[in-house]
Formats: C-alpha cells, structure tokens, sequence
C-alpha cells in the first residue's frame, strides 16, 4: 500500500515537473520570440529616425543656404536703398543748384539797361550805345570814353552784388565784334578792341575781384550768332557775358531740401493713389 502511495506521488511529481518545464520552455519561446520581433521593430525604428536625421540635416543645410541667400539680398538691397538716398540727396543738391543758377540768371539780366540790352536768347548783354571805330583800327574814340566808364562801373556793380557764397565763380566774357568788310584782320581787330575796353576799365580804376570773377577777353571777328543783318556798322559792337560756375555746394538751405524732398515723398504718394484705381 505504501508502495502504491509513493508511486504514484512520483508520477504526479514528474507530470507536474514535466508540465512546469514545458511552461517553462512555451514561455522561453514566446519571449525569446516576442524580443527578436521588439528587436526588429527596434531596427527599423532605428534605420527610420537615421532616416529622419539625414532628412533634417538636409533641410538644415538648405536652411542655411537660404539663410545666407536671404542675407546677401538684404545686403544688396541695404545697399541699394543707401545708393538710392545718396541719389536722392544728390538730386536735392542739384536742385538746390538749379534754383540757385535761375536767381543768378535773373539778377544778371537786370544789367542797368540805361547802357546795356539783354538778349535772353543768346544769354549776353549788348553795348547799348553805338562805338564806331575808324577801319582796321581798335583805338576807342575819347566821346566814348565817359559812356563806357559808366558802363564798366554799373557791371562791376552788378558783379559785385552777384551770389558768392555758395562756392560759385563767374567767368566774364568781354567780346568784340567787327563789321564784314575787305580788312583782313577782322578776328584779330575784334579781340584788340574789346582788350582795348578792359584796359580803359582798368585806367579809370574798374576791376574786377579776381577770387570771384574771371575775365575772358575774345573776338568773334565777322562771325559769331545773333549779328545785325541790315547794318553792318551796328555789328562794331562790344557783347557781355556773365556766366556762373557751380562748384559743391557744401552750404546748402537744408530746409528747403527738407521741403523739396517732402514734396517729391507727396507726389509719389498720390501718383501710387492714382495708380491703385486701374
């Protein structure tokens, strides 16, 4: 009876014994398969993200490819709106300039018209008084002495009076004509003569500021533009010209290119407003 006992604990034992190993090793299987499957999905999540990463470190790159295009077009374009203020205030000064030549303009043809005509034409005075002169000759007659003294003395006036502190030089223009006929030094005759009119200026003590005004004695002989056609004696005839040189401006009227500048921001404004109805 005993032995019938222990027998059968024994069988029970090794059922038990072997059904707990078979557990064992169904379980050994199914982990060992379910790490192998975690360990392949790990692989590809792997083999993903080094994916990923080559794909961000590509787009970072085109990043900074765009970031340094972007950089340089807003260097150019710094540089293109200092270039275009530099112009602008280029312009202003050109303004300013021109403004400054038309009110020289106007003040040299208020030359004293008692001895003096302005032909805004040609941009010259002409003698009012007629100097006759003897043929080939450049001698200024004494009765005309006193009239072109005065007339020396009203165009230093007007010299003198003339805008100076802009930088602004003149070049002064004496010249002489002479009337067509058979003398042959017609060209010469006429520069003698008007040579002849600044040295009787000189003797009667009417100068010129030679920092400001620079004195150019010519002769047109027989040629030049605006001659008397119907009288050729007429064409013995002293010619002015006062023409201003502009340097830089280094003084300029600011406020008034801040206007002239608030005018040209106030004509692009409506001329963009006029634009947005089409």
């Amino acid at each position: 009876m005993k032995n019938d006992s222990k027998n059968i604990f024994w069988a029970s034992y090794a059922d038990l014994m072997t059904a707990l190993f078979i557990i064992t090793l169904t379980l050994f299987v199914l982990s060992y398969k379910m790490f192998k499957d975690k360990e392949a999905g790990l692989e590809d999540l792997k083999q993903e993200l080094l994916l990923r990463s080559d794909k961000i470190a590509q787009q970072e790159e085109e990043l900074d490819r765009i970031s340094s295009y972007l950089i340089s077009e807003k260097n150019l374009a710094d540089s293109l709106v200092k270039q275009l203020e530099n112009e602008r205030g280029r312009l202003l000064v050109m303004e300013e300039e021109f403004r400054k030549l038309k009110e020289i303009e106007e003040a040299i043809s208020k030359l004293d018209s008692r001895y003096f005509a302005y032909q805004p034409q040609y941009k010259r005075h002409v003698l009012k008084s007629d100097v006759q002169f003897s043929t080939g000759s450049a001698i200024i007659k004494q009765e005309y002495h006193l009239m072109l003294e005065n007339a020396g003395r009203a165009l230093k006036t007007l010299m003198d009076s003339l805008e100076s502190s802009l930088n602004i030089k003149y070049l002064l223009v004496i010249e002489g004509s002479a009337s067509k006929d058979n003398y042959s030094r017609n060209y010469e005759l006429s520069y003698e003569r008007a040579l002849q009119l600044k040295k009787l200026w000189n003797r009667q003590g009417v100068e010129f500021d030679e920092d400001k005004i620079q004195v150019i004695i010519s002769g047109s002989g027989t040629g030049g533009i605006g001659r008397v056609n119907n009288n050729e004696k007429l064409n013995q005839r002293f010619l002015i010209y006062i023409i201003p040189k502009v340097g830089t401006i280094d003084t300029v009227d600011w406020e008034k290119l801040k206007e002239i500048s608030s005018g040209l921001n106030n004509d692009e404004a409506e001329e963009e407003e006029d634009n947005s109805f089409f």
